[in-house]
């Protein structure tokens, strides 16, 4: 009698199993490697970039494959609202949009600047089959005609876009690489305040097939360029790449870049050498002088030496010294440019209101209401240590070398 009873109650706990009765199937989705959005005649017009896997397979969809299939497929849909357009895929495609492999948003210039970030932000943060941490770009273009260009070194262009801000982060820090949490960080903060890079179409014809791909070089890329300005969700301003790395050295986030500079004054503009910015540091400190506020930004760097055109004894400190004092006042000069630039834009994306927020909370009181007119009052002093702790192999530059021997 015991075996039958372990049996019966075997067999109603297994009845009780949900199993996979909400299962999807993989061959019945259709995997987004980038969206797209752009808004006209009243409607949100939402492009998908898919994934063809049979086209990204080994040895299928590259140059030289056997295949000039396209390793990826755009459409786009209609709708009221962006979930609505989501949904009219429907109507055209055979799969259902799997958005969890999703690596970048690009949004038009118009949506930007109409306040549509909000609504794109809140779509993000409500749906758990959307991915906060998908990176976000503004484009001047239509937004559709970037997610149709093909590249060269990558089969899936929503993917490369994605390398693309994370090497130019790691090795240049011109523009940040942000994502959708960080947007949402920066229009939510104490300045309403945050940062979008743009992505552009640098060429002529687009390169959206892939018999286009089959030469050496292409008739344009997509190219990263300016760095857009948001301000209470909408899309306010631009900086150039040289304002865009004053904030960046601002704002604490340079990881690495080259910076071309005069070895001597008197050589004004004329860039004729470049030092690798290894390490750098930023700290903030605000001080209230004669009941104004005053941004004391310290700014710590260490590098080498890539190049130099000037004939230079590189084996004397007072020379490596020299250097690194005209690194010094051209770094100063690019943070008062980006301060002047941001101030002209009456947004505050370099974080100041958090500062004096956690440092004078009872000032912060008075002026959080006010802070549009305040963030213009405040001053900044700017103080730079550069260290060239390198300077390559050879102690004498070629130029140097070349008169040494003409003497």
């Amino acid at each position: 009698m015991r075996k039958p009873a372990i049996l019966l109650v075997l067999t109603l706990v297994s009845l009780c199993l949900t199993a996979c009765w909400n299962r999807t199937e993989l061959n019945k989705l259709s995997i987004t490697s980038a969206t797209a959005m752009d808004y006209e005649n009243g409607e949100w017009m939402i492009t998908f970039q898919v994934v063809i896997p049979s086209a990204i397979s080994s040895g299928v969809g590259t140059v030289g494959g056997g295949t000039s299939q396209s390793p990826i497929a755009v459409h786009t849909s209609r709708g009221k609202t962006i979930r609505e357009a989501v949904s009219n895929s429907n109507f055209e495609s055979p799969r259902w949009l799997f958005f969890a492999h999703n690596s970048v948003i690009i949004i038009s210039e118009q949506v930007a600047r109409s306040g549509g970030l909000n609504q794109i932000v809140d779509l993000y943060f409500r749906n758990p089959d959307a991915r906060e941490t998908v990176n976000v770009l503004v484009t001047t273009e239509n937004a559709r005609d970037v997610l149709q260009q093909m590249m060269h070194l990558e089969k899936i262009p929503g993917q490369g876009l994605r390398e693309i801000m994370a090497i130019e982060a790691r090795y240049s820090s011109t523009l940040p690489s942000i994502m959708l949490y960080e947007l949402a960080m920066g229009m939510t903060s104490a300045s309403k305040g945050a940062v979008i890079p743009e992505i552009i179409i640098s060429g002529t014809k687009k390169v959206d097939s892939m018999n286009d791909l089959s030469h050496t070089s292409v008739t344009s890329v997509l190219k990263l360029g300016r760095l857009g300005v948001i301000k209470d969700g909408k899309l306010t301003g631009w900086l150039t790449r040289n304002e865009s790395l004053g904030v960046s050295l601002i704002t604490n986030k340079v990881k690495s870049s080259v910076l071309p500079f005069a070895c001597k004054p008197s050589d004004g503009q004329n860039y004729n050498s470049s030092y690798r910015l290894d390490t750098s540091k930023t700290k903030i400190v605000p001080k209230k002088v004669n009941g104004r506020f005053v941004m004391e930004i310290n700014i710590k760097g260490n590098g080498m030496l890539l190049e130099t055109d000037c004939p230079l004894e590189l084996n004397k400190p007072d020379v490596v010294k020299q250097l690194e004092k005209q690194l010094q006042n051209q770094i100063k000069t690019m943070v008062e440019t980006s301060w002047k630039a941001t101030r002209r834009l009456h947004v505050d994306i370099l974080g100041f209101a958090d500062i004096i927020h956690r440092k004078f909370p009872k000032d912060w009181k008075t002026m959080r209401n006010q802070w549009d007119s305040a963030f213009q009052d405040i001053e900044i002093e700017t103080k730079v240590h550069i260290t060239m702790s390198r300077i390559g192999l050879s102690t004498k530059s070629f130029k140097a070398i070349t008169k040494d021997e003409e003497g």
